[in-house]
């Protein structure tokens, strides 16, 4: 086995679309210029796969992302009736990558978690498909930008297996930047959430939260969706108007509503009509048409009773009715929304991804040893909706520590109660003993 010395690994994921006015119908944005890196980087010699992947795997792994989404919407918004946003796909590709250096039931129950059901490397083939077939799709249109990054943050010093390098170079693009957990954990953090700041137009400042990086930390991976793009029809910002939106308690709340289409004259969208579940689905087109924004309206009361019963399939089957239909003018509010930083730990346990993050955990494919486990999954996101298009970002930080530290450092610091005694070194006899649990008081 071949291995290469690194360490450190860090997965942030992201989406971004146009708002306010931030890109003209014909042209393309140029803030997302290559960022600079502050550190030095690694890269494999394979070089990425061109994409070319079957339809059978896509669609099989879209079912899988798809079914990971609202399972992962069900355990995040459980019992909860506030906003909420999160990327999925992010969060798909950041444990992909961790994934790709997963063995045994590590790997068996990530892939639970993830809802995969394609084998082997299969999985991240397909991946790689959708990410290449999108990215293409965003380089033919003018007015919608999609990049994604990919990248490993190594502890420099650490034995890495060059064929996990090679996976995560041939599948995702990713190279290795080398850092210094060991000894500059809070520099590394800083550094790591500079960089995600910088690929996400700075929708995602402080990613990693203090503490979340240490001395034990070996590896964090990051992945980074920029999607910006117009509305392909666009809101008249002329009739946005304050109007009362009622909340899932009935009480009501002064929103502006945006408008699309003229008063009195009819528009024709993707439109369609649930009767069993009470739900109205809208198709509203980016720039390009192939990216849409849908959007699922319970009637009044029904909400609950919708979001309980909402599957992937429910979704696919909404989606299959949508047909061109002429509509009033469509009225949408505007709103923004960005998420304080979550640990997906929990609800990733929930789904059955549970060895991962202890000491049963087996990535021996990332050095040969099972010596790392998952600390932590944090994600975060960003989403602003007006007239002009839609502005989202996500990230996800997969971090890894290593378990095969001691778990007691030398030091002694006598600040509770302890038992002692005084002995006989050459025979081993004991004394005296006794214990203080008060040291102030002399009975």
């Amino acid at each position: 086995m071949i291995r290469i010395k690194l360490l450190g690994f860090l997965s942030a994921g992201l989406l971004l679309c146009n708002c306010n006015g931030l890109l003209n119908d014909n042209e393309k944005s140029d803030s997302q210029e290559p960022v600079e890196k502050p550190f030095s980087v690694a890269m494999s010699a394979v070089e990425r796969e061109n994409g070319n992947v079957s339809s059978e795997l896509i669609n099989t792994q879209v079912q899988s992302i798809n079914s990971f989404a609202v399972a992962l919407y069900k355990e995040l918004t459980a019992g909860k009736d506030e906003n909420f946003f999160f990327s999925p796909y992010s969060i798909m590709v950041a444990l992909g990558m961790a994934d790709a250096g997963a063995k045994g039931e590590t790997d068996t129950q990530i892939r639970q978690a993830l809802q995969v059901t394609l084998d082997g490397n299969d999985f991240f083939n397909a991946m790689n498909g959708i990410d290449i077939s999108l990215s293409s799709h965003a380089e033919s249109q003018q007015a919608l930008t999609l990049n994604v990054t990919n990248d490993a943050w190594a502890q420099t010093g650490w034995d890495f297996r060059l064929e996990y390098l090679d996976l995560l170079s041939r599948y995702y693009g990713a190279g290795v930047n080398l850092l210094d957990f060991m000894t500059k954990p809070e520099d590394c953090r800083l550094t790591i959430n500079d960089y995600i700041s910088d690929v996400t137009n700075e929708k995602i400042k402080d990613l990693l939260p203090p503490g979340s990086i240490s001395t034990d930390t070996r590896l964090v991976l990051t992945n980074a969706v920029y999607f910006l793009a117009s509305w392909l029809y666009p809101f008249d910002k002329s009739q946005t108007a304050e109007e009362k939106f009622t909340l899932l308690n009935g009480s009501e709340s002064n929103v502006s509503l945006m408008t699309l289409g003229e008063k009195n004259k009819e528009i024709t969208l993707r439109y369609a009509w649930n009767d069993e579940h009470k739900v109205r689905i809208i198709e509203l087109p980016y720039a390009g048409k192939r990216l849409t924004m849908n959007v699922l309206l319970p009637d009044k009361d029904a909400f609950n009773s919708f979001e309980n019963n909402l599957t992937a399939e429910l979704i696919s089957q909404l989606m299959a009715a949508l047909d061109s239909t002429d509509l009033p003018p469509v009225k949408l509010p505007k709103f923004t929304f960005k998420s304080p930083n979550m640990s997906l730990v929990e609800p990733l346990k929930a789904l059955g991804m549970k060895d991962a993050f202890n000491s049963m955990a087996d990535f021996s494919g990332i050095d040969g040893k099972k010596d790392l486990m998952i600390s932590d999954v944090i994600h975060k996101s960003f989403i602003a909706v007006d007239e002009a298009g839609t502005e989202a970002a996500a990230a996800t930080a997969v971090i890894f520590i290593e378990t095969s530290l001691p778990d007691h450092f030398p030091s002694f610091v006598a600040d509770r109660p302890f038992i002692y005694c005084i002995r006989d070194t050459e025979t081993g006899t004991i004394i005296f003993m006794g214990k203080t649990t008060d040291p102030a008081s002399e009975n």
